[in-house]
């Protein structure tokens, strides 16, 4: 039988790494073959889906989702990288904050606000985003591990091994973690500005969109002026004109409700300006229309539907003077495509971007979040319940939709980890996890160096092969059963294993923030693995060394 299983698992892994077949499908033959073998029962191996862990990262992933659709991080980001002009300075700001945010909350939602606000920088400022990405996004990854909210993986550890009666409180992880976070923060900060490399200098880009937008009495940029706000002017839009009522203002006046702030720009110009927390935008999503019919109207006649608002349109002309030809694009708001689809004067369309961030809801979301760390950090109630419950908060408070929320769930990513702990049963149950663990106690001669290093270095290897949550389920339960017969620290060897699992820096398919930045970074593999070199060894040097320093 552990032979059986041995090759269910090897070929598992290795047909998820070919990239060839997607890792759900992988997992899932692999559990069915286990299952008619006699390995495990059905109940076993399918038990993922009511792990714990799994649970509590779904309903983390909503409560990410309803803090960020605040718009409140992009705005923190905004006032921490004014004035910044180089690589180094740009890291030293931005790397503590959003390190502790990270280990908060999921690191991927950080990320997608990060991109655009290193475009922006690189556009105002000539701070290359390309030195900023990569440092940032392994930043966060090695913050994530800190907590036990902050990253999957931690998450998954805690779920399996609780049911082992190993308990990990919120705080567990740090003690291995956040020295390791530490030094890998000093190596990033040393290295970041070898990222940057020469490139030609791009045309300056066309601003052929006329956009239109109204501050609604609610936006928090009233008051102040455009500049002051980082919504004046970069290459990709430019303000033209503030009108008041009938008049227009200078384009130094300080805001007020009502204001139509007029720009030109390119239409990605046009969703950031749409993605920005600074107008209080309605709750609507952005669409690219084609305009339909041949009857004679303007562009903004397609409001003539109350539900829909006009953003922009290709052109130089006022909104209002523009005529709707066929064929012609708009980009226009709506609360869903069905409004689109009776609408008489648009004949395709398409979502470029989601609901506008909601700043009203600010303060809401920001407590629920708070909440939801401070009862998980006193144990109140079992940190499943918990997440669940500020997830529910999120949408009964009206910081998300209940459509949104269900949006936020990532269903891809909670079936591998579902599967990957019925690979770990596998292992456990065909008595396979405890010949690997005998093998360690007899290789290390229960020596707790020898033990965090093998740990360690096997962590930090199949986790930049496979993905963390397959790591997290194999070796969790070897780890205990190695803790217990070696009478070793079950808690400090898991934790241990919760910080490698997160030193995904040698392989872009390793971690999801890697492939969010390695397009926008212009990176190839080559510069994971050479940027990733130096990171990997003195996190995993540090990591043995405390891991080593509790176990004894």
């Amino acid at each position: 039988m552990q032979v059986l299983a041995a090759i269910i698992v090897v070929v598992t892994l290795a047909v998820i790494v070919s990239g060839r077949v997607p890792a759900v499908l992988c997992l899932i033959c692999a559990l069915v073959v286990a299952g008619f073998a006699g390995i495990a029962t059905p109940g076993e191996l399918f038990a993922g889906l009511s792990n714990g862990g799994v649970i509590t990262i779904a309903a983390m992933l909503v409560i990410a989702k309803g803090v960020f659709y605040t718009g409140v991080v992009s705005r923190v980001m905004y006032r921490l990288l004014s004035g910044v002009d180089s690589v180094r300075e740009t890291l030293v700001r931005l790397i503590p904050p959003v390190g502790v945010m990270s280990a908060l909350i999921n690191t991927t939602p950080i990320m997608a606000m990060l991109i655009p606000a290193t475009r922006e920088l690189e556009q105002q400022s000539g701070v290359p985003a390309r030195g900023v990405l990569l440092p940032i996004a392994h930043a966060t990854t090695l913050a994530g591990s800190a907590t036990l909210i902050g990253t999957s993986s931690n998450l998954l550890i805690a779920g399996i091994a609780k049911t082992y009666g190993v308990h990990l409180s919120m705080f567990s992880f740090a003690q291995v973690a956040v020295p390791v976070a530490l030094a890998g923060w000093v190596v990033l900060l040393l290295t970041a500005p070898l990222l940057v490399r020469e490139r030609p200098e791009e045309e300056a880009p066309e601003l052929n969109w006329r956009a239109e937008i109204p501050l609604s009495a609610g936006a928090n940029s009233i008051g102040r002026t455009a500049g002051e706000l980082g919504i004046g002017r970069t290459p990709e839009f430019e303000l033209k004109q503030i009108k008041r009522v009938d008049q227009k203002m200078g384009l130094d006046t300080a805001l007020e409700a009502g204001d139509v702030l007029v720009y030109q720009a390119t239409e990605d110009g046009v969703r950031m300006l749409w993605g920005s927390p600074r107008f209080g935008l309605a709750r609507q999503d952005l669409f690219l229309v084609s305009i339909s019919g041949d009857e004679p109207t303007t562009v903004q006649d397609l409001e003539d539907d109350e539900d829909v608002m006009v953003v922009a349109a290709e052109t130089t002309k006022s909104l209002r003077k523009t005529q709707a030809r066929p064929g012609e694009m708009c980009l226009v708001s709506a609360p869903s495509a069905d409004v689109l689809a009776d609408h008489p004067l648009v004949g395709i369309w398409q979502k470029v971007a989601g609901k506008a961030p909601q700043t009203g809801k600010t303060t809401a979301g920001l407590i629920i979040l708070v909440g939801v760390i401070l009862a998980s950090s006193f144990g109140i109630a079992p940190v499943e319940l918990i997440a669940v419950t500020g997830a529910t908060l999120m949408v009964v408070t009206g910081v998300l939709t209940p459509r949104s929320a269900a949006r936020a769930l990532n269903w891809n990513i909670l079936a591998i980890i579902a599967g990957s702990i019925g690979l770990g049963t596998i292992v456990v149950k065909s008595g396979l996890g405890e010949t690997i663990s005998r093998w360690i106690v007899e290789v290390c001669h229960g020596e707790a160096l020898l033990v965090a290093v093998v740990f360690a270095v096997v962590t930090t290897i199949v986790t930049n092969v496979v993905t963390n949550a397959a790591a997290a389920s194999i070796l969790t339960p070897v780890a205990i059963t190695v803790a217990q017969s070696a009478g070793l620290n079950p808690v400090i060897l898991l934790t241990l294993i919760g910080t490698c699992i997160s030193l995904t820096f040698l392989n872009p398919i390793a971690h999801q923030t890697n492939l969010m930045v390695m397009g926008p970074g212009g990176y190839s593999t080559k510069t994971f693995v050479r940027f990733g070199i130096p990171v990997t060894i003195v996190a995993l040097a540090v990591g043995i060394a405390v891991g080593y320093a509790f176990l004894k």
